[in-house]
């Protein structure tokens, strides 16, 4: 973001978007709407490589008709695209432990059955499943280590790794250990207010405004002594007063 680039907490309306009539999209489209990180199917190992490998076999599918992945030979054994098979030898998770995802679609193997297709032969592969009308691809678990159909040819060997933290999670994480913690400040003020988190009290939307750079010189002499959300207050009483 420029230097000259101002954000402030503001209420913000926003016109409604038209919607509009578009032809259905052939093409892959992908959701994370269930994606989640467990044992055995984390990020922990993985480096910016990976990441970077992951994005480009999406991008690089995205591009390619959904009809050849479901009726082409070649296309199915170049992208390593197959049904899961849940009675593999070692395979280190049951469907059934998927259990962030509703049982329409955990319990129903016939319509949504759990397929998977490769990063590349390197980097793992990706698993999940199709929508009610085979148009978006929910992925569900990121197998960089091989391990959701462990090979004959490895001994069926199985490769450690674990979720890895965001600063979100990490922050999520540590608010709940704070909250099992017992103490003799249980009923203070402050854990109570913990408890409550989130309040929503910072639903509001932000402003972005934009100064040219005489005017934020001019700003950076005075920020010290008012926010910029009381200069934007004190802005628009002003204009509300010439109405």
């Amino acid at each position: 973001m420029p230097e000259n680039e101002i954000i402030a907490t503001s209420i913000h309306r926003t016109s409604q978007p038209v919607a509009t009539k578009l032809d259905k999209n052939k093409k892959w489209a992908f959701s994370f709407q269930f994606f989640n990180q467990v044992k055995f199917f984390g990020l922990d190992t993985s480096d910016a490589k990976w990441f970077v490998s992951l994005l480009e076999r999406l991008k690089d599918l995205s591009q390619k008709e959904r009809s050849a992945i479901f009726s082409d030979k070649n296309t199915k054994s170049f992208y390593r695209y197959h049904k899961i098979d849940w009675a593999s030898k070692n395979i280190p998770i049951k469907k059934s432990e998927i259990n962030w995802i509703s049982k329409e679609y955990i319990d129903n193997d016939d319509d949504f059955p759990f397929h998977q297709f490769q990063i590349s032969k390197a980097n793992g592969r990706v698993v999940g499943f199709w929508n009610e009308d085979h148009t978006i691809f929910y992925i569900v678990l990121l197998d960089p280590l091989h391990n959701i159909q462990p090979a004959q040819k490895y001994h069926y060997i199985v490769d450690d790794c674990y979720p890895l933290s965001c600063e979100y999670s990490s922050i999520k994480s540590d608010l709940h250990k704070v909250m099992e913690e017992k103490s003799k400040c249980d009923d203070c003020n402050i854990k109570n207010k913990i408890s409550k988190i989130p309040t929503k009290l910072n639903s509001s939307t932000a402003v972005v405004g934009y100064l040219d750079p005489e005017f934020f010189n001019e700003y950076e002499k005075i920020s010290h002594k008012v926010s910029f959300s009381q200069i934007l207050q004190q802005g628009i009483y002003h204009y509300m007063g010439e109405e």
